[in-house]
């Protein structure tokens, strides 16, 4: 009988945010911990395991937080103490299996993974794996690579791939355990600073289909991209690549430093190319017959850390009388709060947006405003989303995938042609399912403005005319030459020619 822990643990920190991320971020003390072992990634590990009659699934933690600030120093501790707490209750222990982010910076650490891993490993000794797997955008740390046995990353952005990557970590301990492969980790750390660009094309592309043709090798197990997350302002901030192989460490060690070559070779292409607000109109304006057209406000995405309440594109959509607009979302819980007073079918006053850092996300928008509809935003099996509509009727189709929105209850409010959907919950725009939610019909709107930088193409894309991808002040920044960072290695690229 193997006996295996799970654990999920992860945060992706921007070190610009001012905002601590506390406890209640990651669900409150109530909610961290897994006792299945099915909640968040738990679950990639889990459906592998659970398939062997001889794996006793030991659960542990599944903590996971919005990007923001810093992570309180004693949130840390508290979840990564209940995560040695399990593994000092588990008894003899076979392996562990841990989702992390990356990425997590606390007030008292850079390397809030690397110190995890390290506290790990001194629990369990030198001879039990630990396989974790991390974000495409982790920042890989010489204390990661020292105390786990192996790492992989998601393979994509948009990130679609987490389960089928912890799934795959979970297979590659099994087979450890079997005794079918000896996993050897050999990785390069490149003194560059890639931006948020897709895995879908161009020099992401071009990355990720080399990275495939590794793992088509002979006696590779597996091969990683990290594009690193710059905007954790850390000494060991950056890409890296890792190449696992079985039992075999000089094919491990030529296979990353190809690829290490590869992603060099094309560091001018990780690179990002912005429109301002206004040229996106103009060009919008002119083509009007090109609809919908999707606005990322990537410097306001809750994704990468930012507030999410930014009104910058707001107040342009309006001074400009742009009609058939949506701008989804705006984080406001009081607003969110003030429609359901308000009522549907009625008008009210509004003061909406930038409550939260207004001297970076512009100022709150005050006006009148038509509340459309509330709703919970939720699009779970069997049931029908609970929105009602101004006109008494409850607004369904059972034809939207099932999934639940991560935007808390939202209220759409009508501001004579543009929709802004207000939401109570901070979270990037995923997918449609809460826009269509209010009855609000995507792909019938001129401009959808999305609180994205990415993530969003994986369902927008599919209908999108066009894509402007907008640079705007936010706490989210997409250009490394703009991020102010003090603190990461230097000579590194794009800082420092090379």
């Amino acid at each position: 009988m193997y006996n295996i822990l799970i654990g999920c643990y992860g945060h992706e920190t921007n070190t610009s945010t001012p905002d601590i991320t506390e406890l209640f971020r990651f669900g409150g003390e109530e909610n961290i911990i897994d006792p299945d072992g099915t909640r968040l990634y738990n679950r990639g590990f889990y459906d592998v395991l659970k398939k062997r009659d001889d794996v006793r699934i030991i659960p542990s933690v599944a903590a996971w937080a919005c990007p923001y600030g810093k992570v309180d120093a004693k949130a840390d501790e508290y979840i990564s103490s209940k995560l040695l707490e399990a593994i000092k209750n588990a008894g003899k222990l076979d392996g562990i299996l841990l989702s992390l982010h990356g990425a997590m910076v606390t007030t008292a650490s850079e390397d809030g993974e690397g110190d995890l891993l390290e506290k790990v490993r001194n629990a369990i000794g030198n001879d039990i794996p630990i396989g974790v797997m991390v974000d495409l955008h982790a920042n890989i740390t010489e204390k990661m690579i020292k105390n786990a046995s192996w790492i992989i990353n998601y393979d994509t952005y948009p990130h679609i791939d987490a389960f089928e990557r912890a799934a795959e970590c979970a297979e590659i301990m099994l087979d450890t355990l079997d005794g079918r492969i000896n996993p050897v980790m050999a990785h390069v750390k490149l003194p560059l600073l890639p931006e948020f660009i897709p895995t879908t094309k161009g020099a992401g592309l071009q990355l990720a289909n080399a990275m495939f043709e590794i793992e088509k090798m002979p006696s590779v197990i597996s091969a990683s991209i990290s594009y690193g997350f710059f905007c954790a302002d850390i000494y060991e901030s950056g890409a890296a690549v890792i190449v696992i192989a079985d039992n075999d460490r000089a094919l491990a060690e030529k296979n990353a430093a190809m690829l290490a070559e590869k992603m060099w070779d094309l560091r001018h292409e990780l690179k990002r190319n912005f429109t301002s607000i206004d040229e996106a109109l103009d060009c919008i304006e002119a083509e009007p017959d090109l609809y919908p057209v999707i606005l990322a406000d990537c410097c306001d995405n809750p994704g990468g850390g930012a507030t999410g309440d930014a009104t910058h594109i707001l107040h342009r959509l309006t001074a400009r009388n742009v009609k058939h607009a949506v701008v989804a979302f705006i984080y406001d819980p009081e607003t969110v709060a003030a429609a359901e007073k308000t009522g549907i079918g009625n008008v009210g006053e509004f003061c909406i947006g930038s409550k939260i850092f207004p001297e970076i996300t512009g100022a709150p928008l005050k006006t009148k405003a038509y509340v459309k509809a509330i709703s919970d935003g939720h699009f779970d099996t069997g049931r029908e989303a609970a929105v009602i509509m101004g006109d008494g009727n409850l607004n369904t189709s059972k034809n939207w995938p099932p999934v639940s929105s991560q935007h808390g209850k939202v209220a759409a409010l009508d501001l004579d042609g543009v929709i802004v959907l207000v939401a109570s919950t901070q979270a990037q725009t995923w997918n449609d399912y809460a826009i269509r939610s209010c009855g609000i019909m995507p792909e019938n709107q001129t401009v959808i403005a999305v609180k994205s930088t990415v993530h969003f193409r994986h369902c927008f894309e599919k209908y999108a005319a066009k894509i402007y991808e907008i640079w705007s002040p936010g706490l989210s920044e997409q250009l490394v030459s703009k991020a102010n960072l003090t603190r990461t290695r230097r000579p590194i690229y794009p800082l420092d020619e090379m």
